[in-house]
């Protein structure tokens, strides 16, 4: 029981985690393309920064939840709505991938972040989030 306990906490505090980047690196994202400035370099390395620690965030909530769904559920047969929920999860983590390698590789070059790239991420990123909320909602109703 205590380590469903510590796995939840971890697993909460890494929702949170992700969440708090992802807001703040959309915020900075948004006031630079409505500016129609490229970031800074301090901004850049923030950004970057925001976004390597949103991709620990979304692994450690795969980590946890892979522990999680072992020890409370004894294993992935939950339903339709868990596997939408574990396909967001999975577009999530690919698309805090992309953009860790994108913002990588720009950074190497010494070039901002591409403006296409950096407004479709977020986008992509909503719709995985809200497969996630939606698919757990569903799964842990009734």
């Amino acid at each position: 029981m205590s380590t469903i306990i510590i796995l939840k906490i971890i697993h909460y505090l890494g929702l949170f985690l992700a969440g708090g980047l992802g807001v703040a690196n959309g915020l900075l994202t948004k006031a630079h393309q409505k500016a129609g400035q490229p970031p800074a370099l301090p901004v850049q390395q923030t950004m970057m920064k925001l976004a390597h620690l949103g991709l620990v965030a979304v692994v450690l909530l795969w980590v946890t939840g892979f522990g999680l769904t072992h020890l409370v559920y004894d294993g992935f047969a939950m339903g339709w709505a868990f596997h939408m929920k574990l396909l967001g999860a999975t577009i999530l983590l690919g698309s805090i991938s992309f953009l860790n390698i994108h913002l990588i590789s720009r950074s190497k070059a010494e070039l901002p972040p591409d403006q296409s790239v950096m407004k479709i991420i977020p986008i992509v990123s909503r719709g995985a989030l809200a497969l996630v909320l939606l698919g757990i909602a569903i799964t842990t109703t009734g």
